[in-house]
């Protein structure tokens, strides 16, 4: 075989891979519809929370002046506390209720986004998607995110990490 006959060769399977991955073929399975969840009921109330303690005892605050994003329902904001181990996506579900779940994803080493339309987390690197409650809703990632206690105390909302 030629350098010319390798080259034509070589040139033809990179078209060919193009095309393939312009398809989506062979690029992550088959294709599932993404599950879409409601936030909860406006009047509903928030589930049984403790009161916060002490930052010993593992509690992070988080003053909501310094995140406005979650002010109001549906918003959220990225808590980065590197002292207390915490790396989350803190979301304002209803009205006075916080879910804080951890920010890497469970297959690798993605952050994942809030994406309050579909009311979901999502991994941008391989489309893994979670539930607020961390449950994996699609795949590649097997384990569910960890989910912290996140309580609202007057202008600050506290995140329970325990040690």
């Amino acid at each position: 075989m030629t350098d010319l006959d390798r080259r034509a060769a070589l040139l033809t399977l990179a078209r060919g891979g193009c095309a393939l991955a312009a398809l989506g073929v062979g690029c992550g399975g088959e294709w599932r519809e993404a599950v879409v969840l409601d936030l909860p009921p406006e009047g509903a109330s928030c589930p049984d929370l403790p009161q916060p303690g002490t930052t010993a005892e593992g509690w992070v605050e988080v003053r909501l002046q310094d995140h406005p994003g979650l002010e109001s329902p549906g918003g959220h904001a990225r808590v980065h506390a590197p002292e207390a181990l915490l790396d989350v996506l803190l979301v304002h579900t209803k009205p006075g209720c916080f879910v804080a779940l951890w920010r890497i994803c469970t297959h690798g080493d993605c952050g994942v986004d809030w994406r309050p339309a579909d009311g979901v987390m999502e991994c941008p690197c391989h489309g893994s998607r979670f539930a607020l409650d961390g449950a994996v809703l699609q795949g590649p990632a097997e384990r569910p995110l960890a989910v912290f206690t996140a309580v609202r105390q007057g202008a600050s909302v506290f995140i329970h990490r325990p040690r």
